[in-house]
């Protein structure tokens, strides 16, 4: 007789194991996402070049066409616009300039202020030689004379001679001699007066220094004015006892009279040269849509000349060399930027889908901004704004604002810069405009943190106008190549920077549905949709399976108080929360919170229980995946139950074992996983047991809510279920304290016991038995009925549980009654996944 039931029950554990196996291999598929988890090279290398690519050619400068030039005088047919930035040399003007440098250029006279100084030591030192050769006699006369006009550097008579030995005292002749000569210590003497420019300074080099000195035209005289200045003196000369011999005095000093400045051409040369060096290209810069020429204006000289640099500039750059380089330039910041993550201090290792994110988000504001760019230009001319006030219209700090929703600030901050460098140098803006956009990117990136509504955005949006329009009067001071009397071009200016910040606030309102959709991402506003009450799946949950509905909003509460007790994504926990037993609509009736009335289960083998609340995991994975509600739901779905054990079918496995002798395996009835692997999902695990298990407190007082909440979390670390998320034993006790604040004071609060309605005493008599009556005979359902959580003691007495269910004893022999020391209290852990097909059929 034990031999024939042994066949159907070997057939359903091994129903049980295929059914823990199917829902181990959906809850891996659904969490893989492997369409964006796995690399593929073949896919994202060409992907990658495409980007590259694209971006190249979105930044690359345009080409610049060839305009005719139309004769001078005659009227200009077309208006010509400059189609990009140009800066081209005006060889005319420069060499007007170089010109203008090396007539300025001073020249340059060696200058020798001691030379008649050195012409009186030398005259006194021949005339003491000639006392003293006179007085020794010692060389003939000859030989005397000889000597002396030597020294002298001049001949001298031999009558003359006899005299100057004669004399009674020979200083008095030097003395007379460098008394003229003196007249040219304070001079500056030039031998020939056309060496020296008509008028205005001169350059002074002193002899044996490096140094140049400035001295007038007018100060300078030549050797001619210095020796008639001599002759002038001559009467005024000290002659003593050589007044005998005065016209030998005024000969010797005006044979001695010599320059003491003299032109150097080679410096003179090398100063002009490095003065022309040093003189700068006369560049013409015309900006990108600049006018060079307007129809109906008659052709003047200077715009023939702009006409012909604009021509020039174009062919001079190389559009291949240019739009190479700008390739280059974005795939060595795109490298550099993933360098920058992997080599910082908290290093950040970007997903497949974030980069691919990351990616999207620069190359669709790179064409957004350039597209506004253009559309701009045109909007000003029509309105009669210069149309470089356009360039601050381009909403750069988008991809910023994207960035951060989706990823990080950090990664947000590093795209809007690079866009902020490349727009800027696109456009043909200069340093001010590259500001103008790298501060909207800042202002973005501080003040986008979560954007959980429309009017977040738009705030984001405000702050970035502000912080430009700001810039646009420091940009007036700053900035002096815009004229200060250009008051449309500031209005301009501050029009178009407020208009690009709030085009960045309705581009991320309306694009970001697109970008979640694209790339299935949930965002904080996706989850607000998710978590409002008139979702469609809320309802639906609500109207099936209205247990469920009521005990995931509780669990919501919970799980978001306690997530934002210790930093984690609060809204994320509340919408993992109310979605997590999304699988039990499939089939309401087989779990307690639905059930009014006996309990299906007491009539199933615990194998096929345990079959059936497996299955609410798959279903709810099911729905999940195809309404695409997100990663965040699937790690609830999946997660929540960990690998926690089905006690309640165990213990019945167990029970049955008894009678039956059948082996009984324990990892069949627990859930496959995974264990939870984020706060929030560990979390939501907590706040599943706890919800449950406080619920069959029968008096729940302060102290019991906190005594059953620590053991839950207790047993949780025991079983290992919180070993693979980030929680630490800090953020377990203050979500232990959040728990017990929300459960004793939003849940089982006190409350004022009213009286009891006056009634006339002819109807208490007939009310007070119908009352009792109803009272003993009405049985709440508990949790303890819900058999898809049964993993965490309660501690109950006996007498404060509901009656044992029905025996299934209809469908096998009855078991020994559960022992109450296995008695375990119902958690929120056992509803999800399983096999879809086998719950159906078992109903």
């Amino acid at each position: 007789m034990t031999a024939a039931p042994q066949t159907p029950e070997g057939a359903e554990t091994s129903d049980l194991q295929r059914a823990r196996a199917l829902l181990s291999a959906t809850a891996i598929r659904a969490l893989a996402e492997d369409r964006w988890t796995r690399w593929r090279p073949w896919l994202d290398a060409p992907l990658f070049a495409a980007f590259v690519v694209l971006l190249t050619l979105v930044f690359a400068p345009v080409g610049q066409s060839v305009r005719a030039i139309p004769p001078l005088d005659s009227i200009a047919p077309e208006t010509v616009r400059a189609e990009r930035a140009v800066a081209v040399e005006d060889r005319s003007a420069t060499e007007a300039r170089r010109a203008a440098a090396a007539e300025a250029s001073l020249p340059v006279f060696d200058y020798a202020p001691d030379l008649y100084l050195n012409l009186a030591k030398r005259v006194t030192e021949a005339v003491e030689s000639l006392a003293i050769r006179a007085e020794t006699k010692t060389m003939a006369p000859a030989q005397r004379r000889a000597a002396f006009q030597e020294a002298m550097g001049r001949p001298v008579s031999q009558t003359l001679f006899d005299i100057l030995e004669e004399l009674d005292n020979p200083a008095d002749l030097s003395t007379a001699i460098n008394y003229l000569l003196n007249l040219g210590l304070d001079r500056m003497i030039v031998e020939d007066r056309g060496s020296l420019p008509a008028e205005g300074p001169i350059r002074i080099a002193l002899a044996g220094s490096d140094r140049l000195d400035k001295a007038l035209v007018a100060g300078v005289m030549d050797v001619g004015q210095f020796r008639r200045l001599i002759q002038a003196r001559a009467g005024d000369a000290p002659y003593g006892t050589a007044r005998i011999a005065r016209s030998f005095v005024l000969e010797a000093a005006l044979s001695l009279a010599t320059p003491n400045l003299t032109p150097n051409p080679a410096r003179t040369e090398a100063l002009r040269a490095e003065a022309i060096e040093a003189v700068e290209p006369e560049m013409v810069r015309i900006a990108v849509g600049e006018v060079v020429i307007r129809e109906g204006d008659r052709v003047t000289k200077s715009a023939q000349d702009r006409l012909r640099l604009l021509n020039e500039g174009g062919a001079q750059r190389s559009f291949l060399g240019e739009t190479m380089a700008i390739g280059a330039l974005i795939l060595g910041l795109v490298l550099l930027g993933g360098n920058f993550f992997r080599a910082a201090r908290n290093p950040s290792h970007l997903s497949r889908k974030q980069i691919y994110m990351t990616l999207a988000s620069a190359g669709g504001t790179a064409v957004l901004c350039i597209a506004m760019w253009y559309a701009g230009r045109g909007i000003a001319i029509g309105l009669g704004f210069p149309p470089e006030a356009a360039t601050f219209l381009p909403p750069v700090a988008l991809a910023t604002v994207v960035v951060a929703l989706v990823i990080d600030a950090r990664t947000s901050l590093l795209v809007g810069i690079a866009l902020a460098l490349l727009v800027a140098y696109r456009v043909g803006g200069d340093l001010w405009v590259a500001a103008h956009y790298l501060v909207g990117v800042l202002a973005a990136g501080m003040t986008v943190r979560r954007g959980r509504r429309r009017s977040d955005i738009m705030k984001v949006g405000l702050v970035i106008a502000a912080a430009q329009l700001v810039l646009v009067p420091i940009m007036v001071v700053l900035d002096t190549t815009v004229p200060a009397n250009e008051a449309s071009y500031f209005i301009g200016a501050a029009v178009a920077g407020i208009t690009g910040a709030l085009l960045t606030a309705a581009f991320t309102t309306a694009g970001l549905p697109l970008f979640e959709f694209i790339f299935d991402e949930t965002t904080d506003m996706r989850l607000l949709e998710l978590a409002s009450a008139d979702n469609p799946l809320l309802k639906q949950l609500a109207l099936r399976s209205p247990g469920t509905y009521y005990h995931s909003v509780m669990m919501a509460n919970l799980a978001e108080t306690a997530a934002e007790a210790i930093g984690a994504n609060g809204l994320q926990a509340r919408v993992m929360a109310l979605y997590h037993d999304l699988g039990k609509m499939e089939r309401p009736s087989y779990f307690a919170e639905n059930q009014r009335g006996s309990n299906v289960h007491d009539r199933l083998p615990p194998e096929l229980s345990a079959r059936i609340i497996f299955a609410h995991i798959k279903d709810g994975i099911d729905i999940a995946r195809k309404h695409r509600l997100g990663r965040p739901v699937l790690d609830a779905v999946t997660q929540h139950q960990g690998t926690t054990l089905l006690r309640v079918f165990h213990q019945r496995a167990l029970e049955r074992a008894k009678t039956t002798g059948e082996a009984v395996h324990e990892a069949e009835f627990r859930y496959p996983g995974p264990r939870p692997m984020t706060k929030e999902s560990g979390i939501l695990m907590l706040a599943d047991t706890v919800e449950a298990a406080t619920r069959a407190l029968k008096d729940p007082k302060p102290e019991d809510v906190r005594e059953r909440v620590s053991r839950v979390i207790a047993e949780k670390i025991a079983d290992h279920q919180l070993d693979d998320c980030a929680l630490t034993m800090k953020d377990l006790a203050q979500i232990e304290a959040a728990f017990v604040r929300a459960l004793t004071l939003g849940v089982y609060h006190t409350r004022i016991e009213y009286p009891p309605l006056a009634t006339p005493k002819s109807s208490q008599a007939a009310a007070h038995p119908v009352t009792n009556s109803q009272t003993a005979t009405k049985k709440e359902p508990t949790p303890e009925r819900r058999h898809d959580d049964a993993n965490t003691a309660t501690g109950e007495p006996t007498a404060h549980r509901p009656a044992e269910p029905t025996p299934i004893s209809a469908v096998h022999p009855a078991p020994a009654p559960a022992p109450t020391s296995t008695a375990a209290a119902p958690t929120a852990d056992q509803h999800q996944g399983g096999a879809a097909g086998v719950g159906r059929s078992a109903s």
